[in-house]
Parts: structure tokens; sequence; C-alpha cells
């Protein structure tokens, strides 16, 4: 398929989506079922201003220009300038149908109409005239006619017939039963743990039976009614403890084949949804081009990376503020061909969007090479409409004259335009990367011209988080911008310029307690002999680390809305449900890191000493490979388990035997008693039976893995998918 007719595809399923939208609601308005709000409007107005730059994207000139005057109306409208009356509502129900109609013949290879009478309409409007007469209704029949499948020719809309179109709502119902499923998983695990702790109490019963049977003896031996009741009653434990371990094991296989079921259905979801960049994006070289050209610039567009692949809906949001950042580049940033010759530059002008993945996270930069930002034009603009007092701009620094770019309504443009005007645009670059739980910073360079990099996740159907507890309450943070956990002494804590701060691989980063930093109602961490656990963040070029009084685990979730609007700036970014049915907060590790920034933020890290920790649990590490068994080993004990190590299944008994041990990790190829048959043996003996046991193995083979479970395993790790959290994931869901 060529571009031509991706784009042309891509824009049909667009282009259907704004008009209906426009039409219903403004039919609800009219009618009374929906009151006139004003982010009502604002929404009417993005899908009219969305509408314009598909179109453009897809070189399409009449509707370009049909929906470039919807936008100037809604804006009359929003601004109170025009009221929403049944004529105005009339000629935009019009212009709509103009649109579709010049589409629909356009796609069939017909001549398209000149949608000359919508534009006399509403042209009447916006001189302040009422229309002579307002343009023919569409009727009832010609609308079902439109929805005729195409016809058999070759036409660029075959493109679109030639895949299945699902909606957003019903991938995203899809990724809430995933998560269902998930958060399901937890609650088996709780089960799981509940069902062992009654394993271990039968199994007291039992050597207190035993014990029991020993001093009755005598009784049993003449045979009389007391020796029937205890030989029933030692019959009734042993089935009782034969039928729980049975029960233990089969909840143990179906929450293993839960927890795969479960990922794999994450798995084909992150797949239904990832879409190369270039089925979204690649008009966008066309669009610049003829945007310079509309403003009389020569650039030279390029658009790299269009083969990488991220979640559509993280795309097909990042459209609308691309589209914006480009059209300012074009009108804000490149200057006009005679200024560049006269600054020595080559007339020519170069945008370029470049599309990447970066530590797991879909980085997207936009940069050009015009005159850069003007930052005393900023602060000029800004005093004038009361946004700054001429004191606060003289002692603003440059980050935060440049934060005035991405306020709603701020615009340096005298007189609104086709491109720019508005002041909607960076604010709507700002909402949809907050939305998207990502970060957007203005990025030094070198060169002239001015270049925003944006990070966001490359997916949003799951999200890996880390479980951590600040004064009492349990937050989770996105694993992909945790750069490291370490723990840190509190001595080693230092103070630069009055900000405490800590030395990480040679370089100073700032430190705070989450506590401090979420304002709670004490900033103390809690520290054990003086040490405490800290996350370095990493977003973008910003570095933090934040100090927690504990880490609990890592868990896969799907982010939910907290069901309530989120203040602007809040370091929260939804919600996870936990398996007790309580909502544990996530938190915006972006938004974390500017905190450091603010003005005051820089405070003393205050420490408290808390009470010894219980002993750690101990983990038993079975491998004859010394590689295995010391990456394993420092794995372990970095998250702070007790290990001991085994080099066979031999030694691995005598371990077992000889001390407590609360969980095994064994190999299973291993020589003169192999993993297998440690399982075995382990499950045979009463003593050692309850203690579970993780398969880590190279043997991936369904039968191999039925093995495991049938013999008692608690968990299965294969080694060629194995890294320290799937293992770690494991282990925490057992102990």
């Amino acid at each position: 398929m060529d571009i031509r007719a991706k784009l042309l595809a891509a824009f049909q399923a667009e282009y259907k989506d704004h008009l209906e939208y426009i039409r219903s609601t403004l039919n609800k308005m009219e009618s009374g079922e929906q009151a006139f709000g004003q982010k009502t409007m604002d929404e009417i107005f993005r899908r009219a201003h969305s509408l314009k730059g598909a179109a453009r994207a897809a070189d399409m000139k009449p509707v370009e220009t049909l929906a470039h005057r919807l936008e100037t109306l809604f804006v009359r409208v929003r601004s109170q300038d025009m009221r929403l009356s049944a004529p105005v509502i009339k000629v935009i129900l019009g212009v709509s149908d103009a649109i579709e109609d010049w589409v629909v013949a356009f796609v069939k290879g017909e001549n398209p109409p000149e949608p000359a009478s919508a534009l006399q309409a509403i042209d009447q409007f916006l001189a302040g005239e009422a229309p002579a007469e307002t343009p023919p209704e569409t009727t009832l029949a010609r609308r079902k006619e439109d929805k005729r499948p195409p016809s058999q020719s070759a036409s660029p809309a075959d493109a679109a017939e030639s895949s299945i179109r699902v909606s957003a709502a019903n991938l995203d119902r899809l990724l809430r039963s995933a998560g269902q499923l998930m958060t399901e998983n937890v609650g088996q695990e709780a089960v799981e743990r509940k069902l062992r702790a009654i394993e271990r109490t039968l199994d007291d019963v039992e050597r207190v039976w035993g014990a029991i049977g020993g001093v009755a003896s005598p009784i049993r031996k003449d045979g009389g009614p007391m020796t029937r009741r205890l030989d029933a009653l030692d019959g009734h434990i042993r089935r009782l403890s034969k039928e729980t371990r049975s029960a233990r094991r089969m909840q143990r296989r179906s929450a293993w084949m839960l927890r795969q079921l479960g990922g794999e259905l994450q798995d084909e979801i992150r797949l239904a949804r990832m879409t190369p960049v270039e089925n979204i994006f690649g008009g966008f070289g066309k669009m610049i081009r003829d945007l310079a050209q509309d403003e009389h610039k020569e650039v030279e567009a390029r658009i790299v990376g269009l083969e990488v692949q991220a979640d559509r809906l993280v795309l097909q949001a990042l459209k609308d503020p691309l589209m914006h950042m480009v059209r300012n580049a074009v009108y804000h940033g490149i200057e006009t061909p005679r200024l560049r010759t006269k600054n020595k530059k080559n007339k020519t002008g170069r945008i370029t969007v470049a599309f990447k993945v970066e530590g797991g996270r879909l980085s997207v930069e936009v940069d050009d090479d015009g005159g850069g930002v003007d930052l005393k034009k900023i602060a000029g603009k800004a005093v004038r409409e009361g946004r700054l007092t001429k004191e606060n701009a003289a002692g603003a620094s440059d980050g935060e004259l440049l934060d005035i770019i991405f306020k709603p309504g701020f615009s340096t443009v005298k007189k609104v335009g086709g491109l720019a005007g508005r002041g909607m645009g960076m604010s709507v670059v700002q909402e949809t990367v907050a939305r998207l739980n990502g970060n957007l910073e203005v990025v030094d360079k070198d060169g002239p011209g001015t270049k925003f990099h944006l990070l966001l996740p490359l997916s949003i159907s799951t999200h890996r988080l880390l479980m951590v507890v600040s004064r009492g309450n349990t937050f989770a943070i996105p694993t992909d911008s945790v750069e490291r956990l370490c723990r840190v002494n509190v001595a080693d804590v230092k103070t630069v310029e009055g900000a405490p701060v800590i030395n990480i691989q040679g370089r100073l980063v700032p430190i705070q307690s989450l506590a401090g930093l979420l304002n709670l109602d004490s900033a103390e961490v809690s520290v054990q002999e003086g040490v405490m656990p800290v996350l370095i963040i990493n977003s973008g070029q910003t570095r933090a680390a934040v100090a927690v009084d504990s880490l609990l685990s890592i868990r896969d979730a799907v982010i939910k809305d907290l069901g309530f609007p989120l203040p602007k700036g809040s370091k929260v970014a939804g919600g996870i449900l936990l398996e007790d049915g309580s909502i544990s907060t996530v938190l915006s590790p972006y938004a974390l890191t500017d905190a450091f920034h603010k003005r005051g933020a820089a405070v003393k890290l205050e420490t408290a000493e808390r009470a010894p920790e219980e002993k750690p649990p101990t983990i038993l590490v079975v491998d004859d490979s010394i590689t295995t068994r010391t990456l394993e080993k420092n794995i372990l004990e970095a998250h702070g388990y007790h290990v001991i190590i085994a080099m066979d299944g031999i030694e691995a008994l005598t371990e077992l035997r000889s001390q407590p041990i609360d969980l095994v990790v064994s190999d299973t190829q291993m020589p003169r008693l192999d993993g297998f048959d440690l399982l075995a043996e382990i499950k045979k003996d009463p003593g050692i039976a309850h203690i579970p046991v993780i398969i880590v193995t190279s043997l991936e083979s369904a039968e191999d893995q039925e093995r495991g479970l049938s013999l008692g395993a608690d968990a299965y790790v294969v080694k060629h998918k194995f890294d320290q959290r799937n293992l770690l994931d494991a282990i925490e869901q057992i102990l």
C-alpha cells in the first residue's frame, strides 16, 4: 500500500469521528438533551481543529478550508461573540454535510461537488450577516446511500476495506478486562498463601497427633471403642492433610495457568494496538512543506523513525500535539528566505521530527533551525496580559518563561491567522503528554532554533509499577523512569548550595523524601541502622533521588482514572486496584522530578530510625553453574534476602534438612540429583514438603513445565526469558 492510500484510509476513519461528534453534540444542544458548556465547546473546537489538520495532511484543500471556517466560527462561540442559535447550528450541520459529500465523491473517484454554497453561508455568519439561503439539508435517503459499500473497482478506498477497524472504546474495554484478570491473579496469590498456612498448621497437627499416638498405644492394644475412635481420628487427620495438599497443588496450577493466560492476553492486546509510526505520521513531511509554502517560506522536512512501532492510541493522541508543534515551527521558528540569507543561514530551513525507542519509552524530538524562542517577547506579552508583573518577569529564569508558552490562551502572535494566534497549540501539547503520563521539555541545543523532546510510554495497555511505602501509604511509580534502586547510608547525604545530594556513579544527584515531595503530614524517612531505600528517577535529562520508607514489589497493572479531574501540575497520574479492593495512587515520575526545581523545594532530608525488621527470608539457590549461582545470589541479596547456595540436589537436601529455609530456587539439569528429582524428594519428606520451590531452567517445553508443576513446583521460570524481575516477582508472590 503506497503512502497516499494509507493517508486516505486513515483520513476516512478520522474525519467521520470528528463530524459525528460535532453533529451529535449540536443536535443534543438544540433539542435540550445537553446543556451548552465551555468544556463541550472546547472539545467541538478541538475536533474542527483536528479535522483541518487531518485534511491538510491528506491534501484535501476544500475540506481543510471548510474545517478552518468551522474552527473560526467555534472560536466566536467560545468567546461569546456569537450565540449558538438554531440558524447557526443549521449552517454548521450543512457545512459538515458538504464535507462528507466531498469526501464520499472523492473516494468513489467522482468529481467532488464544489462547497461554494456552504462556504457562502458560513462566511455570511462570520461577517455578521444572516445567510440569504441556508445550505440544503442532507436527506436521510442520501445519508443511507453514502453508507453503501464502495464499488469493487480499484480505488484508494480499497485501502480502508483491507482491514477491520476496532474502536478505541472496545480496545479499552478489553484492556480493562485484562486488568481485572491480573487483579484476580493477585487475589489468587492471597488464596495460595492461606492454603499454605493451613497446610503448615496441619503438619503441626500431624506431629502433635503422632506424639499423642505414642502415648496412647496401650489404649489401642485393648481393641475397645476408644481404639476405634482413635483410629478413625487418625484416618481423618491423614485424609484432611492429603486433601489439603492436593487442593493446594490444584490451586497453584490453576493460578499459574491464570498468570500465563493473563500474560498472553496482555501481549495480544499490545500487539493489536501496535502500529508503525508511518501509518499515522507518514504524511507529515508533505504537510510541513505545504504549510511553509502557504507562509512563503522554504523548508526541508525530515520525518525520521517511521518504522518505529508504538501503541496506536499513543500515536493517535500525539497527532494533534505534533501538528501544533510543527505549525509553530513553521510560523514562529523558521524565518523567511530573505531574513535567513541576511543572517548568513541557508535560505531553506529545516524541521526534523524524529521517533525512536529510548529505554522502553517512545521518544519524539521536534527540532528546527529557526530563530529560536524569543524569551523577551514572551516576557513582554506575559506582562501585558497580567500573567507576570514587571518585577517577576525581570527575575524569571529561562525555564519559568518557557513554561508560559504552555499556558492556555497564550500566544505572541498579534493577529489570529490560519496557523497561529489562538494560544491553544502548546497547551494542548502539554495536556496530552500529561494525560499519557509522559514528559515534555525544551532541550538546550548548540545550533540555532528550538528543540522539543517528548518522552512517553510505548504502550498504554499495561504498566510495570514499583510499589513503595511512605509514611504508611502505598504508592506506585512506573518503572520505565526508575533508573536504579539502591540503599543509601544517611551519612553519605551531603549538602551542596543548601540542597541535599548523594553521589551516584561519580555524579551528584539531588535527594528528597517522597513524603516531602507529596507534602504529607511529615517529611521524615524511616531508616534502619542508618540506611534508607532510594529510587533514582530519570526523566529525560533530569535525574533525582527519592527516598522512601520501604520497597514492596514490582507488578503489572492498568492505570485507571481516579474518577475526578486532577489539578494542573498534580503529581498523581491515576490509580490501580489492589487485591484487598483498595486503591493505590500512581505517581508521575516527571512531576516528581519537576518538584525538585520549584523554588524553596530544597529542604534538609529528615530521617527517623525505625525498629529492626524481622529476620529476612532464607532462600536456597541450587545450580551447578557457578555463574548462575553467583548471579542469582547477588540479585536476591540486593533485595534483602538471606541466600544459601548448593551445587546439586544431594547438597540441597542436606541443607534443607539441617536448617530452616523459606524457599528453594533450583535448576533442573544437575549432576547426582537433578531438579525434578530434588523436587520429588522434597515433596516426599513430611519435614520439608511445605517449603515452596521455584524451578529456573532452560527447558521451556509444555511437557517440562507440566512435569514441574505436577511434581509440586510453585513457579516455573524459563531462563531464556529470564530477567531479575521475573524471579523477584515469583518470589514476592510466594513469600
